[in-house]
Formats: C-alpha cells, sequence, structure tokens
C-alpha cells in the first residue's frame, strides 16, 4: 500500500470520486501527512471533502503563512478564478528601481513563472506592471514607475475560471495579477495553473463525448461507474427506440424490397459523421468563446454550404455504388437522395443542437452528440424509407 507521503502525491492528480475514497481509507494523522506537501490550492480541496474537525487539523498544521492563504483561498468557489491564487509574485513600490529589484531578486530568488514585476501603492493599490525584460534592458537607477506598462490584463477574482483559460490561451500570457473591486493587488494567477483548467476543460469534452462526466474515473466503485453510465445508456435506449419506431412505420415496403433494409445503414451512417464533425467544431468553438450571436447565423449559411457540397458529391458516390450492386436506377437514385438530405440536416443540427444546449445551460458536449444522432437517424431513415415507399413500391 501507499505512504502517506505517497497518497499525498496521488492525490491532486485524481477525480473527486476516486480523491474521496482515498481520504475515507485514511485516519486523520494520514491525512495531515498527505497535504504536508500539497500546494495551498491542492489542500483546500482535501479540507472541503473531510469532516470539519479533520479539517481543522490539517489547518492547525499549517504554518500561518499558509494558513493565511488557505483562509483566503477558501473565501472563493471552486469555480472561480480566486481559488488558484499563487502569493509568490514580485511586488513593489512603484519608486523602486530596476536595479533594486535585480538586487531582490538576487537575495531570495526568482518565483516560478514569473514574467511580470506588479507595482503597488498603499494598501496594495495595483498600479501597474514592469516585464522583467524591461527590467534587466533598464539602467540601474531606472524608476519602475518610468518603464510600466498598462497593456497588461488583470483579473477579477471572482472570474469563472472557463474564461480564465481563455485569457491565458489567446494572448500567451505567463502570469496575470488578481485585483479586486476596490483595485487591490490579491496575488497572482500563473501559466501552470491555467493549463491545469485547460486540461480539466479538454477532459471534461473527451468524456463528455461519450456520455460520461470528468468525475467518472477508470478506478471508480463499480456500483458509482455503472450507475453513471446507466444513465446515458437508458437516454441511448429511447433515443434508439424512435429510430426503430420510424423504420417499423415502413415494414411492408422492407419486406417488398429487401434491398432498402441492406442500404439504411449508410444513409444514418454518412448524416452521422458529417453532423458529428459539425458538432466537434461548434463545441470547441463554443468553448474558446468564437462563437456569439453575431456570427451563428453566418456559420449556420457556411456549414449549410459546406453540407450542400459535401450531400451532393457523395449522393453520386452512394448512387453509383448502390447502382453497381442491385442493377437498380430508382434504388440508387432513392439512396442518392436520402443521402444529400440526411447531410443537410446533420449540418443543419451540428450547429444549431450545441448552440441551443449552450443556451439552455445544458452541456452540449455531453447531450449534442445524442440529440445529433436521433436526428440524423430519424430524418435519414424517414426520407429513404419514405422516398422507397413513393416509388418503389408497386
Amino acid at each position: 500500500s501507499l505512504s502517506s507521503e505517497q497518497q499525498g502525491e496521488v492525490i491532486p492528480y485524481v477525480s473527486e470520486s476516486v480523491k474521496q475514497t482515498l481520504l475515507e481509507g485514511m485516519d486523520t494523522e494520514a491525512i495531515r501527512l498527505a497535504t504536508s506537501g500539497m500546494e495551498v490550492g491542492d489542500i483546500a480541496e482535501v479540507m472541503e471533502l473531510v469532516e470539519d474537525d479533520v479539517a481543522q487539523e490539517i489547518l492547525d498544521s499549517l504554518s500561518e503563512g499558509d494558513q493565511n492563504q488557505l483562509k483566503r483561498s477558501l473565501e472563493f468557489e471552486e469555480t472561480e478564478a480566486g481559488r488558484l491564487l499563487d502569493y509568490e509574485g514580485i511586488s513593489v513600490t512603484s519608486h523602486r528601481t530596476a536595479g533594486q529589484v535585480l538586487r531582490h531578486i538576487k537575495k531570495v530568488g526568482m518565483p516560478e513563472y514569473s514574467d511580470l514585476v506588479f507595482l503597488v501603492g498603499k494598501q496594495q493599490k495595483y498600479l501597474g506592471a514592469v516585464t522583467l525584460a524591461s527590467v534587466i534592458e533598464a539602467d540601474e537607477d531606472t524608476r519602475l514607475a518610468d518603464i510600466a506598462t498598462h497593456d497588461v490584463d488583470t483579473i477579477e477574482p471572482h472570474l469563472p475560471i472557463s474564461d480564465l483559460a481563455r485569457l491565458f490561451r489567446q494572448k500567451y500570457y505567463v502570469s496575470l495579477p488578481v485585483v479586486d473591486e476596490e483595485g487591490r493587488l490579491l496575488g497572482r494567477i500563473t501559466l501552470d495553473d491555467a493549463m491545469d483548467v485547460m486540461q480539466d476543460e479538454a477532459d471534461h469534452q473527451f468524456m463528455s463525448m461519450a456520455g460520461l462526466d470528468e468525475e467518472e474515473d477508470l478506478f471508480a466503485p463499480v456500483m458509482q461507474s455503472a450507475r453513471k453510465r446507466a444513465v446515458w445508456l437508458g437516454i441511448n435506449l429511447l433515443t434508439a427506440l424512435l429510430a426503430s419506431w420510424v423504420i417499423g412505420l415502413f415494414e411492408a415496403t422492407l419486406e417488398q424490397v429487401v434491398a432498402l433494409a441492406v442500404l439504411m445503414p449508410l444513409v444514418a451512417s454518412m448524416g452521422g459523421i458529417a453532423g458529428s464533425q459539425t458538432l466537434t467544431l461548434t463545441i470547441r468553438g463554443l468553448a474558446l468563446g468564437q462563437i456569439s450571436n453575431s456570427n451563428q447565423r453566418a456559420l449556420l449559411r457556411k456549414e449549410m454550404a459546406v453540407g450542400l457540397c459535401n450531400g451532393a458529391f457523395w449522393a453520386v458516390g452512394v448512387a453509383a455504388v448502390a447502382y453497381a450492386w442491385f442493377q437498380d436506377p430508382l434504388l440508387s437514385i432513392v439512396l442518392a437522395l436520402a443521402v444529400f438530405v440526411n447531410v443537410l440536416a446533420a449540418a443543419f443540427s451540428g450547429i444549431l443542437v450545441p448552440v441551443v444546449l449552450d443556451k439552455l445551460k445544458i452541456d452540449p458536449a455531453l447531450a449534442g452528440s445524442v440529440v445529433l444522432t436521433t436526428v440524423t437517424d430519424v430524418v435519414g431513415f424517414f426520407a429513404f424509407l419514405g422516398l422507397g415507399s413513393l416509388w418503389l413500391v408497386g
């Protein structure tokens, strides 16, 4: 089994459900030892998962400085930027000189992920920042106020961490100051924490595409995993029953024209692939903040144009395959039209479904693929079998 120190190294990197399971198997002393080497943010997560008396034991075991940092961190929600506050940045008064800053760094060392020196006034009022490159290039007696830049973005501590990740991703920051409503510098947020948020978002999207959430884990307890997966299996069953019901409406047609049953999966597959391509790009665009009310219609028109091109091209292709297989020109035309209609429906749904789900505050990564599959299956089967009933059954 793992020692307390080893468990402390593992706990920050597992899902909340597994973290909870590990902590339940540890006594108070083991938890205290496990948290002794953790960063303040990771300790805060542990404290929220244990009993109050255990949390107090953890708090009492910390240094006064770490206790103050931890208390300030716990003032913010897990989803807010303030929870990621780092207090190791370099902050000095604006009348300091470049030489003084360099001597200070030489004496105490350079904090990790440092690219800025933050300038403060009375009561920690944030006045701006100076890049370390500017400090190094300046004469020793140059005042920091004279080389300060005000182009650096500041972060409000209640900013959602999803917006924080987007800010780092778009502008390639290494660190950013966190400033409260009264203009006081609280600390900074660094690239490593922003990258953790980006990784969590990527994990969430990846897991959601399979109908899971980021709390699902390969090592989670059996019943917990089974219960979470059963929900989306049930939803998928209901959508499959809907598609089967549509097929059942044309039972007589299928009995008379067996070739329709052979070719049906092709129609659904073409629509499903086309739709999933658009859906994936749309979900990514929403996550990166690239899609807004101002460009949604333009994107829809663009994807419909792509759908028209691909629909027409592949309709001809599948018609040629069907004709070579069954030597029936009318069947080939029916298949071509059904594929064309379904690819168009897939393009339309691939944009519209995630946008609507996002507006309804439903995670499009989690529910989008289920809705899209239902649309492409129902539209594809109805178009193919409906046209087959009209044109192929005497």
